[in-house]
C-alpha cells in the first residue's frame, strides 16, 4: 500500500513537471516571438566602414598623373559636322486632358541629331543643349546641331554622361572608352592607363570643392583633383563596384547609386550603406535626386521609390500610385 502511494506521488510529480516543461517552453517561444517582432520593426543599423580602420592594402589608390604615361589630346584639327537644322519640323498638339496648351518638338536624325537615342541630356551656361548619344555628342543653340565624335577628338561615340565643370569645360563619359575633356577646342582622354579604374563610365558629377567624380561600371569610383585620380572601391568601403548616379547633399555628403549594394553616403572619410535591410525599397539603385527639405529620392529597379529623411524610408510603388516600379 505505502508502496502504491509512492509510486502515485511519483506519477503526480512527473505529470506536474512536465506541465510547467509545457507552460515554461510556451512562455519562452512567446517571448522570442514577441523580441523577435519587436526587433524587426526597430531599423537594423546601418553598415559603416572607416577608411582609417582599413589595412594599407585596402586604402584608396592614388594615382597621379605626371608617373603616367601623358594623356592622349588630340587637337581638333578639321571642324565638327555640322547639320542645318531643318524648318519642317513636326508638331504634336498635347492631348486635351493633358494640363496646359503647348506643342512637343520632335528632334531626330533629320533634324540634325548623331542618333535618336539619349543618354544624358545637360543645358549649358550659355543655354546650349547637349545630349550624349550612341554615335556621339551633339550640341543644339537653337538653330543647328553641331555633332562630335572621336573624329573630332572624342575618346569613344558612346557618350554615357555629360557635365559642364566650373571652369567652363565639358566631360564626357563614355562606354567603354573612358572620359573626354573638351575645351572648347581640343579634347583631352582619360582611361585606365592615366589613373581611371574602368572605361565604362555611367555618370559623373562635381563636388563643392571643384573635385570631378566618375562613376563606373565594375570599378567603382574615381576622385580627380585635376591632377590624380584616387579610386575607391568595395575594399574601401563603396557598397558595390557599378554605380549609376552620384549626388551631393546639401551638407556636402556624397550619395552614390549602386547596382545591387544599395546606396553609399561617403562622408569624406567613411562610407555608410544602407540597403533594404535599413528600409531602402532596393538595392538596385539607379538614381538619386535631392528635394527643397533635404530628403533624397532613390529611384530603383523593382522596388519604387524611396525617400530618406536622414531617419527613416519611406518607400512608394505602384501600389501608392506610381506608374511603374523600375525607376
Amino acid at each position: 500500500m505505502k508502496n502504491i502511494k509512492i509510486i502515485d506521488f511519483l506519477k503526480d510529480a512527473i505529470l506536474f513537471s512536465s506541465v510547467l516543461l509545457i507552460v515554461s517552453s510556451c512562455s519562452e517561444k512567446r517571448k522570442q516571438q514577441s523580441t523577435g517582432q519587436k526587433r524587426s520593426d526597430k531599423l537594423i543599423a546601418p553598415q559603416v566602414t572607416l577608411l582609417s580602420n582599413l589595412p594599407d592594402s585596402s586604402k584608396p589608390v592614388v594615382i597621379f598623373i605626371k608617373n603616367a604615361p601623358k594623356s592622349k589630346t588630340i587637337p581638333r584639327t578639321k571642324s565638327p559636322a555640322i547639320h542645318s537644322f531643318i524648318d519642317s519640323v513636326t508638331h504634336f498638339p498635347i492631348a486635351p486632358e493633358a494640363q496646359g496648351a503647348g506643342f512637343f518638338t520632335n528632334f531626330t536624325t533629320d533634324q540634325g541629331l548623331p542618333q535618336d537615342i539619349s543618354n544624358s541630356t545637360i543645358v549649358d551656361k550659355k543655354g546650349n543643349l547637349w545630349f550624349g548619344t550612341g554615335a556621339g555628342a551633339s550640341r543644339y543653340d537653337g538653330k543647328k546641331f553641331t555633332n562630335y565624335t572621336t573624329a573630332q577628338g572624342l575618346c569613344n561615340n558612346y557618350v554615357t554622361a555629360i557635365i559642364e565643370d566650373r571652369m567652363g569645360n565639358f566631360w564626357f563619359g563614355t562606354g567603354g572608352g573612358g572620359v573626354s575633356r573638351y575645351d572648347g577646342k581640343y579634347f583631352t582622354n582619360y582611361t585606365t592607363t592615366q589613373g581611371l579604374p574602368n572605361n565604362l563610365i555611367r555618370c559623373i558629377t562635381q563636388d563643392r570643392t571643384g573635385d570631378l567624380w566618375f562613376g563606373t561600371d565594375g570599378g567603382g569610383v574615381s576622385r580627380y583633383n585635376g591632377k590624380s585620380f584616387t579610386n575607391y572601391s568595395t575594399a574601401q568601403g563603396l557598397a558595390a563596384n557599378i554605380v549609376y548616379s552620384i549626388r551631393e547633399d546639401k551638407k556636402g555628403n556624397l550619395w552614390f547609386a549602386t547596382y545591387g549594394g544599395g546606396v553609399c553616403c561617403y562622408e569624406g572619410k567613411r562610407f555608410i550603406t544602407y540597403t533594404t535591410s535599413q528600409g531602402l525599397a532596393n538595392n538596385k539603385v539607379y538614381s538619386i535626386a535631392e528635394d527643397k527639405r533635404g530628403d533624397l529620392w532613390f529611384g530603383t529597379n523593382g522596388g519604387g521609390v524611396s525617400r530618406y529623411d536622414g531617419k527613416q524610408f519611406t518607400n512608394y510603388t505602384i501600389r501608392q500610385g506610381l506608374a511603374a516600379n523600375i525607376f
